[in-house]
C-alpha cells in the first residue's frame, strides 16, 4: 500500500513538473507572438513531414537492431520485428510511466520471444552506456564546433551573475556556493557511503561495465554502425525541422548539434521529454538570432513530431505484437 502511494506520489509530482515547465515557456507570449506562430506554421511546409517521418521509424528499427547484437552474446536470438515492437512499446509506455519503458519493453520481448527477462535488463544497462558516451561526445563536438557561441553564452551568464551581485546578493550567492562546498569536502566520507551515492556509484560502475563489454560482442562493426546511424538520424530530423518553416529555415548543422545535445536532456529529464524539451530547444534556438516566438514554435515542432511518431507506432505495435504471434503459432 505504502509502495502504491509513493508511487502515485512520483506520477503526480512527475506530471506537475511537465505541466509547470510547459507553462513557464508558454507564459511570456503575447497576443502578437501568438498571431505570428499561427502564421508561420500556416505556411509550413507540411511535405517534410514524410522524410522526417521515415527517418524517425528508421532509427527506432535500427535501435531494435542494435539491440539484438547486445543479445548475441547471451544466445538470444528474437525476431527483429518482435524486437521492434517492444521498443515502440517501450518508448510509449515511457511517455505515461516514467522510468518503467525499459522494464516494459524487456518485459514484452520477454514474453513473445521466451526470453529471460533479467537477462534482457543487463543489455539495456549496455545500450544506455553507450547512448551516454555518444551524447558526451556531441557535447564536445558542439562545444568545439562552435567555442565563439559558447564563450559569448558563458559571458551573458557571467553578466547576468554581476547584475545579481549589483543588487547586493552576488556576496550572498557566492558565501552559501562556498559554503556548500566546504561542508561537502568535510562531510564527504560520511556522504560516499549513504545510499544516495551508493545509487549513483552502482549507475556509474554500470555505465564502465556496460562499454567494456564491447569487447565480448560478436558484431562489433554492426553495432557501432548502427549507434552511428541511430544519432545521424535524430540530427537529420532536427535539421529538417528547421526547414519547415521559414524563418528557421537557415539554421543549420550547428544549431542541429545544439538541439540535439540539449534536448537530449530535456527527453531524459520528464517522460517524453514533455515541458523540458521545448523549454531547453527554445532557449537554445533563440541563442542564434532567432526571435522568441519563432524558437518557441520550431521547439514544439520538433517535439512534436517524435512524439506523435512514438504515439502512433508505439500503439499499433502494441495491438500488433499479439496478432503477428499468435499467426506465427497456427504456422508451426
Amino acid at each position: 500500500m505504502q509502495k502504491k502511494i509513493i508511487n502515485l506520489i512520483t506520477y503526480v509530482l512527475t506530471f506537475g513538473l511537465c505541466a509547470f515547465l510547459i507553462w513557464f515557456s508558454l507564459k511570456d507570449l503575447q497576443p502578437e507572438d501568438i498571431e505570428k506562430i499561427k502564421f508561420s506554421v500556416s505556411k509550413a511546409r507540411f511535405i517534410l513531414l514524410i522524410p522526417i517521418l521515415i527517418m524517425g521509424m528508421l532509427s527506432h528499427w535500427s535501435r531494435a537492431v542494435r539491440w539484438k547484437y547486445l543479445m548475441e552474446p547471451l544466445d538470444m536470438k528474437p525476431s527483429t520485428l518482435n524486437t521492434f515492437f517492444a521498443v515502440m512499446i517501450g518508448y510509449l509506455a515511457n511517455m505515461f510511466l516514467p522510468r518503467l519503458g525499459e522494464v516494459i519493453k524487456c518485459t514484452v520481448l520477454a514474453r513473445y520471444e521466451k526470453l529471460p527477462a533479467d537477462k534482457l535488463i543487463g543489455t539495456i544497462i549496455t545500450e544506455r552506456a553507450f547512448d551516454i558516451l555518444c551524447l558526451l561526445l556531441i557535447f564536445v563536438i558542439t562545444i568545439v564546433v562552435q567555442v565563439d557561441l559558447a564563450s559569448e553564452y558563458l559571458v551573458t551568464l557571467m553578466d547576468k551573475f554581476n547584475s545579481v551581485k549589483g543588487g547586493g546578493n552576488g556576496k550572498i550567492i557566492l558565501g552559501v556556493i562556498v559554503l556548500i562546498a566546504v561542508i561537502l569536502y568535510v562531510l564527504r566520507k560520511r556522504i560516499g557511503n549513504t545510499k544516495v551515492m551508493m545509487k549513483v556509484k552502482g549507475v556509474l560502475s554500470n555505465i564502465i561495465s556496460g562499454i567494456m563489454s564491447f569487447r565480448h560482442m560478436k558484431n562489433k562493426k554492426g553495432f557501432v554502425f548502427h549507434t552511428v546511424l541511430i544519432w545521424s538520424l535524430y540530427f537529420g530530423m532536427i535539421v529538417l525541422g528547421f526547414k519547415s518553416i521559414e524563418e528557421t529555415s537557415m539554421l543549420g548543422y550547428k544549431t542541429g548539434l545544439s538541439v540535439l545535445s540539449f534536448g537530449s536532456i530535456g527527453m531524459i529529464a520528464t517522460p517524453g521529454g514533455m515541458g523540458a524539451y521545448t523549454l531547453l530547444v527554445n532557449e537554445i534556438v533563440s541563442l542564434y538570432g532567432i526571435e522568441k516566438a519563432m524558437s518557441l514554435a520550431i521547439s514544439w515542432i520538433i517535439w512534436l513530431v517524435p512524439s506523435l511518431i512514438i504515439l502512433l507506432g508505439g500503439s499499433i505495435s502494441l495491438l500488433l505484437i499479439p496478432i503477428v504471434n499468435n499467426k506465427k503459432k497456427d504456422v508451426i
